[in-house]
């Protein structure tokens, strides 16, 4: 090679090392190709011009062009010719400009955040720039294969350690392009590791010789751990959704599901493999309201472009198995891209709203027993005066025709305003039970024998009662009419004709089906099911049917109050009542009634004796003085001594100034210091054989539901009575056997009318 080559090849080494690590850092762009052309455009020209003039150079100038060739600055002496004085000037202008670019790229080098590493074909570093310097801690000069480290390299996982011969510049050492190699560096405590993404090449010269090698490595420990701190809480979001209570749907703005938790598996029984892809829509909204729902949808995502912050409704929802049930959907929506993600949190609010509900129907039930109980007091004392006075004068005209038959309308007009004011207290159940254990099946059975001859030959009765069906805890007689009541509007409603059908059957309930049911605990219950093929009852009226007041039928062909009667009684009774039911395809009536725990009560037979009064001593407790005027009257017309007390503090004046007594005769509700009740349990507690009978005509929750059972049952004469009703109560209450603690002696004959009753059922003459 001539002197203008070495020259150029000397001079262009350094230049284009550091033009290749600048290349690596930044990539080439125009500004660097001009830069690095100028530059071996320079080195060339200056290297020609010095083999042009040097055909008898001296041997100092052969030395300062050694010195360029190297890169360094070449001091010249003065010349002694001309000729020779221009050359070594423009040897010092050249060597000056090459020492100012050189000191321009090392600075460029140096400056850049990333870490640079040049090394030469032995693997001693020669260019290491202050990023390389503060994160490996090597100066130029450090052997990068067998240098003693301050460091330690690892492959991404962070726990394996990576071999010096696995490196990106020990690899580019060995000829080998590395691009975008993650690794991991620890330098020495306390410094935190760094996550480094490192692209390195190997230094060729013209001949194709390796002469070294550069290494980039970029700094991406803030991207690895927002990466990592996305993808954990993603993790943690999921683990959410799939630990929450409630249902997870994400869907797109078109409704297009894209993500269907467990829960929502459990809620709408569509797997989630069944259901990703398809529009939610179609999937768990009835059709009704498929339209009102994309309608909602839009409003929202305008809401939330506007800068809502979310939407949350109830709906109906459908299961796949085709039962509906009410959702509470909480949404909210996320931007992607032009586009939007809708997250949707789903609960099954059913058993809330049924609480709901029968909440609202207990206000209202509550409403109108406070409307109705207060005057119901009132009135039933005066029907009371009526229907007891009225006997008397009945008996008084039965010579005249005309007056017997007056006397028979006041009768029955008294009769139909008792039976109305009985109907607004069980609705608002408020009128006095006497449950007891309750032979259900044997109760229907006299049902369908009384309504066989009142419903008329088109309406066909049949039963299914349950062989093993329990006792159930309900006053018969209110559970009787009530069956009578449905069996009758069964009966409107099939005009035509119809089955009529009674069943009963065991079932426990839990504590959801308890609150579904509307029933007052969870444990077991007999349910009553009564059933017609009738015209049936649209949707909109179903759900009124239980109101009071409310009918279908034209005026003055009902009150309304029937079916608010069974509810008020059932409800009562500590039950649920239910009604099922499609137009045209007849209704299902389904009363719960809590299970007994004793044995049956033998049914109520009406005494056919004649009245029958008698001479013991009677506590009369009442607080209306026209009652208590009629019921002296009364029972001193029976036989019977009458003590007479306007209240409660009266009552207990007489009792401690030592006057005997045999019965107490009380009322329920009572102004004073006391109720009929605390007086009565007062008196018991010193004298626990005293007889006692209870009358109201509304007890205002004072009389316990449990009352009638064990030996302190205690009889009600429920207002308005007449007088043989009184008579007969106050014979049984007299005439009943106990022992010192108040409990019922056993008859030696006892079974006596079992066995009459047996004998009227089953003649002998059937044999």
């Amino acid at each position: 090679m001539n002197l203008s080559g070495r020259l150029a090849m000397g001079m262009m080494l350094p230049v284009v090392a550091l033009l290749l690590a600048l290349g690596f850092i930044h990539g080439v762009t125009w500004p660097g190709i001009l830069l690095a052309g100028g530059a071996i455009v320079v080195v060339l020209m200056t290297a020609e011009m010095i083999a042009r003039s040097l055909s008898g150079t001296p041997a100092q100038l052969v030395r300062a062009a050694e010195a360029l060739s190297r890169g360094e600055q070449a001091p010249m002496r003065a010349a002694d010719s001309d000729e020779t004085a221009e050359l070594a000037a423009t040897l010092a202008e050249l060597s000056a400009q090459l020492g100012s670019r050189q000191h321009l790229l090392e600075k460029t080098v140096e400056s850049i955040r990333d870490p640079v590493v040049v090394a030469d074909e032995h693997g001693m570093v020669v260019i290491a720039n202050a990023a390389a310097r503060r994160l490996y801690s090597v100066e130029p000069g450090f052997d990068t294969l067998t240098g003693v480290r301050t460091f330690q390299n690892y492959y991404p996982d962070g726990t394996t350690v990576m071999p010096i011969a696995d490196t990106p510049m020990a690899r580019s050492l060995r000829g080998d392009d590395v691009d975008d190699f993650e690794l991991i560096v620890r330098p020495q405590a306390p410094d935190p590791e760094v996550c480094l993404v490192a692209n390195a090449r190997p230094l060729r010269d013209d001949a194709g010789n390796l002469r070294g090698a550069v290494a980039v490595l970029h700094d991406v420990t803030a991207q690895r751990r927002a990466h990592q701190a996305l993808v954990e809480g993603e993790q943690m979001a999921q683990a959410i959704i799939r630990t929450a209570l409630d249902a997870f749907v994400q869907t797109d703005q078109d409704g297009i599901i894209l993500d269907w938790s467990p829960q929502a598996e459990a809620l709408t029984g569509w797997t989630r493999s069944e259901a990703v892809g398809y529009r939610v829509v179609e999937l768990v909204f009835p059709e009704e309201l498929r339209l009102a729902h994309r309608q909602r949808i839009t409003r929202f995502l305008q809401e939330t472009a506007a800068g809502g912050m979310g939407m949350r409704y109830e709906t109906a929802s459908v299961h796949r198995d085709g039962h509906r049930f009410y959702v509470e959907v909480s949404l909210n929506a996320l931007r992607r891209g032009d586009g939007w993600i809708i997250n949707s949190f789903v609960r099954d609010v059913t058993h809330r709203r049924i609480a709901e509900e029968q909440l609202i129907q207990a206000q209202k039930t509550e409403s109108l027993g406070r409307l109705t109980g207060g005057i119901a007091h009132d009135f039933n004392n005066m029907l009371t005066v009526i229907t007891g006075t009225i006997e008397i004068l009945a008996d008084g005209v039965k010579d005249n025709p005309q007056l017997a038959a007056i006397a028979k309308l006041i009768s029955d007009a008294a009769d139909r305003g008792a039976q109305l004011t009985s109907s607004l207290l069980a609705f608002a159940r408020k009128q006095p039970l006497q449950p007891a254990e309750t032979d259900v099946n044997d109760l229907i059975g006299e049902v369908v024998r009384l309504l066989s001859q009142t419903l008329g030959s088109q309406t066909e009765i049949k039963t299914e009662l349950g062989r093993d069906a329990w006792l159930a805890f309900v006053d018969r007689g209110q559970l009787g009419a009530a069956l009578v009541n449905l069996a009758i509007n069964a009966r409107d409603a099939m005009p035509d004709g119809g089955t009529l059908t009674f069943a009963t059957r065991n079932i426990q309930l839990g504590i959801p089906e308890a609150v579904a049911h509307g029933v007052e605990r969870a444990g077991d219950h007999l349910v009553i099911e009564v059933i017609d093929t009738g015209v049936g009852i649209s949707p909109s009226h179903l759900e009124k049917i239980f109101d009071p007041f409310f009918s279908t039928k034209e005026v003055g062909q009902g009150t309304g109050l029937g079916l608010s009667m069974v509810f008020g009684f059932v409800k009562q009774s500590g039950g649920g009542i239910e009604a099922r039911s499609e137009q045209g395809c007849g209704t299902n009536f389904r009363i719960y009634l809590p299970k007994g725990d004793g044995i049956a009560q033998r049914a109520a037979e009406e005494d056919d004796l004649p009245v029958k009064g008698g001479s013991e001593t009677i506590l009369c407790v009442e607080d209306d003085p026209t009652i208590r005027d009629y019921v002296t009257g009364q029972l001193e017309s029976l036989g019977y001594k009458v003590l007479v007390a306007a209240n409660a503090d009266a009552a207990l004046a007489i009792v401690n100034r030592g006057t005997a007594f045999d019965l107490l005769f009380t009322d329920i509700v009572m102004p004073g210091s006391m109720n009929g009740r605390q007086l009565a349990d007062t008196l018991m507690t010193g004298r626990p054989a005293l007889r006692v009978l209870f009358t109201s005509g509304y007890s205002d929750g004072v009389l316990p539901a449990q009352q009638a059972r064990g030996g302190r049952g205690i009889p009600l004469l429920t207002k308005p009575y007449r007088r043989s009703e009184l008579a007969r109560q106050l014979r049984r209450c007299l005439d009943l056997q106990v022992d010192f603690q108040g409990d019922p002696v056993p008859q030696p004959y006892s079974v006596q009318p079992d066995l009459e009753r047996f004998l009227r059922e089953n003649p002998p003459d059937k044999k």
